[in-house]
């Protein structure tokens, strides 16, 4: 058996022994109060772009403990999100025992009712705060749990992500003070308000400012148009990126396992998609060389992990993607890397690093290219529940116990 698979085995065997964990009565993991906020998105003083709107929940439990965790919400349906987060808190709060694989089976049930990648972001979001609670509780960290070990490096890239114009030389500049500040793999997204032949000249400019020893990640945003994207995928192949990112909408099957047949780019993909079955038939169709689950947005822990490891039945590595606040998503994330043979590398936006300082205390350093777990229980991050209400935009509390004081 090699390394990997015995991995896999450890990781499973893992999984099992927390559904019954010793010492640990899951019919007393009560829960009393559930919370969420959304963050104002913030312009002032980025750089580069704006830091989107992001959703936080706290849980609480009869006995005081608490957890936090986060939700990936697009632009103007982050109330929705929050909505189903606490449709989904009541429903959970009235089991006789809850834990991330009975919680898993709720939302699964809610979500393919509705079919709705906001009711997979809402149970991304449950489910992670469940994880976050169940660490504590046995004072381990996240991926401890899962077998992994926190003191592993974690391989990161710096994403360079624009919601505004901009021109090559600009991204040029942002992308050679990146590899100043150490990082050895950068992702670009050149057909941002750009035609496909700007975009191709942008990656090869970029490649020629940052020299040839740095990974390049091209990501085309999931064009409609397939021959633009194959078009692109010949003009930069001198560039050698690193891989070819969304080129046309993931959810086109057909057209993504043709590019990734026809070009000598690898493909990634799946950041915009949830659900095992989205990821079964990439898998099954040959559509990718890595998947990018969004763990804020997948389903939950568990299904990141299962796609993992389907991945790694067929030669496929994962790359979580992580369009969230750099605190909470991105410790869940590191801490799944952590855990897993098969993790490429994690997601870093630079401009969402400070933002997310003034509300949370990570439970991560990137240093380099490589980020570094602390030692702290579960996810491992503290909010600042009174910085968060400063800059929240909207904060809704639901009691899931009437008959406790905390409420």
């Amino acid at each position: 058996m090699n390394t990997a698979r015995r991995r896999y085995v450890q990781l499973n065997s893992a999984l099992e022994c927390l559904k019954t964990p010793t010492g640990l009565n899951f019919g007393q993991f009560a829960l009393a109060r559930l919370e969420t906020w959304i963050t104002a998105p913030e312009t002032e003083g980025v750089e580069w772009g704006q830091v989107k709107s992001c959703l936080f929940v706290r849980l609480t439990t009869k006995d005081g403990l608490y957890d936090c965790s986060e939700a990936f919400v697009l632009p103007y349906r982050e109330k929705a999100v929050a909505e189903i987060i606490h449709a989904l808190g009541c429903s959970a709060s009235k089991l006789k025992s809850i834990s991330p694989w009975i919680f898993r089976d709720l939302a699964k049930q809610a979500a393919a009712r509705h079919q709705s990648s906001e009711f997979s972001a809402a149970g991304s979001a449950l489910e992670m705060a469940l994880w976050d609670i169940l660490g504590k509780l046995l004072n381990a960290p996240l991926c401890d749990l899962l077998g992994g070990n926190h003191n592993r490096a974690i391989p990161i890239y710096g994403n360079i992500w624009s919601t505004t114009q901009w021109d090559v030389a600009s991204l040029e500049t942002r992308a050679t003070d990146l590899v100043a500040q150490g990082y050895r793999t950068i992702k670009i997204h050149p057909m941002l308000n750009h035609t496909a032949q700007d975009a191709a000249n942008c990656v090869n400019q970029v490649r020629a400012a940052i020299g040839g020893d740095i990974a390049l990640l091209v990501d085309l945003d999931s064009q409609n148009n397939a021959n633009a994207a194959i078009q692109i995928a010949q003009a930069i192949e001198p560039a050698h990126p690193y891989w070819f990112e969304e080129p046309i909408d993931g959810g086109d099957i057909r057209a993504l396992t043709q590019i990734r047949k026809d070009q000598k780019l690898r493909v990634a993909t799946g950041e915009k998609h949830c659900g095992l079955s989205y990821f079964r038939a990439i898998l099954a169709a040959g559509a990718a060389d890595i998947l990018n689950a969004d763990i804020a947005a997948i389903g939950g822990i568990l299904d990141l992990l299962d796609i993992a490891e389907l991945a790694y039945q067929q030669g496929v590595q994962i790359s979580p993607d992580c369009w969230n606040s750099m605190t909470v998503a991105a410790a869940a994330m590191l801490h799944v890397c952590a855990s897993i043979p098969n993790a490429e590398m994690a997601e870093v936006y630079l401009e969402y690093i400070q933002h997310g300082e003034k509300f949370a205390f990570t439970a991560f350093l990137l240093e380099g290219e490589y980020a570094h777990l602390s030692n702290k229980p579960g996810i491992g991050v503290d909010l600042n529940v009174s910085a968060l209400h400063d800059l929240c935009e909207h904060h809704q509390s639901t009691c899931l116990s009437l008959a406790e004081a905390t409420c």
